[in-house]
């Protein structure tokens, strides 16, 4: 009993000592939670009054999730609550700063076990009350505003699990922090340092293989810090803010905070060791053990160089005789900084000599690794007994893409998670060819991003250089995109098993065609699609473009794209049996004008090789400082030329994936524009569209039309 009382006994006392750490965290907390609560709900309020909700309903829920925003995950918090754990964890320790006060309290009849667990204990409370109180205050404030159910509580109640175990992760490094230091500045530099710390070794290590590796990529595996809990805030608090509901959020928020709990654990247990181990002298001095001095210095200096060499690097357009410079400044300016920090004296700067050679040697080191690719970065291809299964991304395609919740996710999140080729041999002879290919020879060099999963467990991932003009890569991509195992995994439509529920709206287009097709018929459409899909390769969508797009909408304003060949005859059928087809050429009866730009590129790239090489040049007509303007503007109306034009062009509005760049002349645009009472079910929105003219295919009299003659 006695010795309950004496530990709540010095807490009470501790707690006094503390009550400008408690007026801050306080009043921050009602602030945040109050401030944001009153703005997002006040925000909402006038929105209604701008006559922005139709419906009452409408404006209740968007009360609810003002509130959700403001009580539940806001990453308006962050800040504060990393502020708060750093204020906290050094307040609460600060008297081991101070000779004086150490000696005071270590004269004091209580263990050090007790100190350190009263002055800790202490610091969770100030946080837990002054949380609690400013979610409290929000909370009223949103329900003075009838803005509070039970989804809003759950998140806040999740939210405030999250938000604590943030906290807790850098209070505790705070502690560690202050138990390996013996001043506030060095202490605040520690916990920075730790902090940031393997966010910027990951940052060095990825910007080095970006800088020197011609196969690095991070499509598929974004090779992320593992331990930097910042990190992990930044890059998923916009998955958990958008969650549809409580749960959702819990099942993104819950295994990170589950990884948080055993960060902050490790933290504590070494803070606590290090306090045990930290002798009474060390106050007032840098650091607590002198062992640790020359390891931090090395420790710091390696990133440290690596910034300063990569700002020389990017600013100097890629110089590496710069980088090498920045990076043996960066870390003997680091190394200097560091000793005379330590000793508080400036003679100080190359007093240990050893350990800056270490770290200079190690900076080198790893960049030698990386210059010289010293393990086979760019020539690793595994063996195909080694290989569980592929994903592979060409460039080139893009659709909508939700997971099985109906929430967005990125393309190469969802072809990782679609797609998996089990036979690797054709992807493997593609790197193979890749890596003997030299991509400065390739008519038209393609990206190719390879997820390589091994048997062993292990993922590589490399991304290649493919020339989609070579018959043997041609080949090798007919095979690769005629895989059903490749086709799921590019095109949602193909296993999207919701794919028919909530459709709200089917439309065909062409470009200016749009018409507008049952809902009952989705079915009926998709079936056709996918009997013609069983045809898709490679060869097909190089040598074709689409001649249309059929559109599946839904309530939530997501959509599916089903790209429609000339080939497509069951799909095709079925649209012109729905009265729905129309060809990508137009009927001149149609059409009221046509308007041909030239731009005449060979001019223009004539002047800039003319400015490049700083020679002067006659000026025909100015414009916007003086450049020359080569575009010429044609517009035709008799039918007979429209007639002659039409069968060239393709619309700008319909993509073409995997198609050839060349085959549409970049040198013309063309403008159709259509007579206003005609049958043609173009976009009464618009009654002029945007095409392109195939290469080698523009009129005779076009051209002629559209010479730029200097004039």
């Amino acid at each position: 009993m006695t010795s309950k009382s004496s530990f709540w006994g010095s807490c009470r006392e501790n707690h006094k000592r503390r009550v400008w750490v408690w007026i801050v965290a306080v009043l921050s907390q009602l602030l945040a939670y109050g401030g944001m609560t009153m703005i997002y709900l006040s925000r909402i309020r006038g929105f209604r009054e701008d006559g922005n909700f139709k419906t009452p309903e409408a404006f209740q829920q968007a009360m609810y999730q003002a509130a959700r925003d403001a009580l539940g995950f806001s990453d308006n918090l962050y800040g504060i609550v990393f502020l708060l754990a750093a204020i906290i964890g050094m307040q609460g320790f600060s008297y081991l700063f101070d000779r004086r006060k150490v000696d005071m309290y270590h004269s004091v009849p209580v263990s050090k076990n007790r100190r350190f667990a009263v002055v800790y204990v202490n610091g969770l409370v100030i946080y837990l009350v002054a949380n609690l109180s400013g979610l409290i205050f929000g909370t009223l404030v949103s329900a003075s505003q009838s803005a509070v159910n039970g989804e809003v509580l759950a998140e806040a109640g999740l939210a405030f699990a999250w938000n604590f175990f943030f906290f807790l992760v850098f209070y505790h490094l705070m502690i560690l922090a202050v138990m390996l230091t013996g001043n506030r500045f060095v202490t605040i530099a520690l916990f920075l340092m730790l902090a940031l710390y393997e966010f910027l070794v990951n940052d060095m290590f990825n910007g080095l293989k970006s800088m020197f590796f011609d196969t690095y990529a991070a499509y598929f595996l974004q090779n992320e810090p593992k331990f930097s809990t910042i990190y992990d805030c930044t890059m998923n608090i916009w998955q958990i803010k958008n969650a549809p509901d409580a749960a959702a959020a819990a099942k993104i928020a819950m295994p990170l905070v589950a990884k948080w709990v055993g960060i902050a654990a490790v933290l504590l247990a070494a803070g606590w060791y290090a306090y045990k181990k930290r002798p009474s002298e060390i106050a007032g001095k840098a650091v607590a053990h002198r062992f640790l001095e020359p390891v931090l210095k090395v420790a710091a200096a390696i990133p440290a160089a690596f910034i300063v060499g990569r700002v020389m690097y990017d600013t100097s357009y890629q110089n590496e005789t710069l980088l090498v410079g920045g990076l043996l400044a960066g870390g003997v300016i680091l190394c200097a900084a560091m000793e005379v920090i330590y000793d508080f004296d400036i003679r100080s700067l190359f007093k240990h000599l050893l350990s800056d050679g270490i770290a200079l040697a190690a900076i080198m080191v790893i960049f030698s690794v990386f210059k010289w690719d010293v393990f086979g970065y760019d020539n690793y291809i595994p063996a195909q007994n080694k290989v569980e299964s592929i994903a592979i991304s060409v460039d080139g395609y893009y659709d909508s893409y939700w997971d099985e919740d109906r929430q967005y996710i990125e393309k190469n999140q969802f072809e990782k998670e679609n797609m998996f080729l089990t036979d690797a041999s054709f992807v493997l002879a593609l790197a193979e060819t890749a890596k003997q290919a030299d991509p400065e020879e390739m008519e038209e060099s393609r990206s190719v991003y390879i997820l390589y999963r091994l048997k062993s467990g292990a993922q590589k991932e490399r991304c290649i250089q493919v020339d989609f003009e070579d018959p043997g890569t041609g080949e090798l991509l007919n095979q690769i995109f005629s895989m059903d195992a490749y086709k799921t995994g590019v095109f949602p439509a193909m296993t999207d098993q919701k794919l028919l529920e909530g459709v709200n709206k089917i439309q065909y287009t062409n470009g200016p065609a749009r018409t507008v097709i049952p809902v009952e018929e989705a079915g009926r459409l998709r079936d056709a699609w996918l009997k013609d899909m069983k045809e898709f390769d490679f060869t097909l969508v190089r040598q074709n473009r689409p001649c249309g797009v059929l559109l599946f909408q839904y309530k939530d304003y997501n959509q599916r794209q089903f790209i429609v060949y000339d080939s497509f005859e069951n799909t095709i059928a079925a649209l012109k049996d729905l009265e729905a087809y129309y060809p990508m050429e137009l009927d001149p009866a149609d059409i009221e004008s046509v308007t041909v730009t030239c731009y005449h590129n060979e001019l223009t790239q004539q002047d800039d090789e003319m400015d490049y090489g700083i020679q002067p040049r006659a000026v025909a007509e100015t414009w916007d400082g003086g450049y020359t303007d080569y575009t010429v503007s044609e517009t035709f109306y008799e039918e007979e030329q429209i007639a002659q034009i039409l069968p060239h062009l393709y619309s700008n509005w319909v993509d073409a994936p995997w198609s050839r760049y060349k085959d549409l002349d970049d040198n013309y645009s063309v403008e159709v524009v259509f007579k206003r009472n005609s049958s043609y079910p173009y976009d009464r929105e618009s009654y002029y569209f945007g095409y392109s003219i195939y290469a080698g295919q523009v009129p005779d009299f076009v051209a002629e039309a559209t010479a730029y003659t200097g004039e």
